[in-house]
């Protein structure tokens, strides 16, 4: 989405992602959504490996100091080294992976979350995966810094559907490293998840 879209044509899009926020809701259930609001972890820390070290940089007043915090062997896990934008650390590659347009604003803050989402991968292949609370923190660090980023409603609004859909998404993996799925794999995760809370399990 360009800035120079007219009022309307944004609009017209947040309309549709809403009804599509509103048709998942149907379909997977209020109990879904209640699962997904009590179900996150609420703190950060205890820090106990690298992976986490640099997220909890990442997340706090002083995010390029998660560069400092970089475990070394990164590249070579990852495949890459992390640029720097607005003074945060990114993956130079990475966008907001999102089914409708987002804000152009976004982009930079969708880089650096993507970054974050990296380290967790980093924790998963080597061995050492970040808890609970490092994904809830990434997904909250992007939320925060779109709103920060907003001048008007519409703004405002596409940020808190980002939010709703990285709560819902991340929820439904358990708080983990993300990893590559099928259209298949989300439905079914989705409804092993709905599952799981009917059955008390978060």
């Amino acid at each position: 989405m360009t800035e120079n879209l007219t009022l309307r044509a944004v609009a017209r899009r947040v309309v549709t992602a809403s009804a599509i926020a509103v048709f998942a809701t149907l379909v997977l259930g209020t109990t879904a959504a209640a699962a997904a609001a009590s179900g996150a972890p609420t703190t950060i820390g205890p820090i106990t490996n690298p992976a986490e070290k640099a997220i909890a940089a990442l997340v706090g007043d002083h995010p390029e100091q998660a560069l400092t915090a970089l475990p070394s062997d990164f590249p070579a896990v990852m495949g890459y080294r992390p640029g720097v934008e607005d003074g945060r650390p990114v993956n130079t590659t990475g966008d907001c992976s999102s089914p409708v347009p987002m804000p152009d604003r976004f982009e930079p803050l969708c880089r650096s979350h993507d970054f974050g989402y990296d380290l967790l991968r980093y924790g998963d292949r080597t061995g050492r995966p970040a808890a609970p609370w490092a994904r809830l923190a990434l997904d909250e660090m992007l939320v925060d810094a779109m709103h920060r980023s907003c001048s008007n409603p519409v703004c405002d609004a596409a940020a808190s559907l980002a939010g709703v859909g990285l709560d819902a998404n991340s929820w439904r993996q358990h708080w983990s490293a993300p990893v590559p799925e099928s259209a298949g794999d989300m439905a079914a995760s989705a409804a092993l998840r709905v599952t799981e809370s009917l059955a008390g399990r978060r």
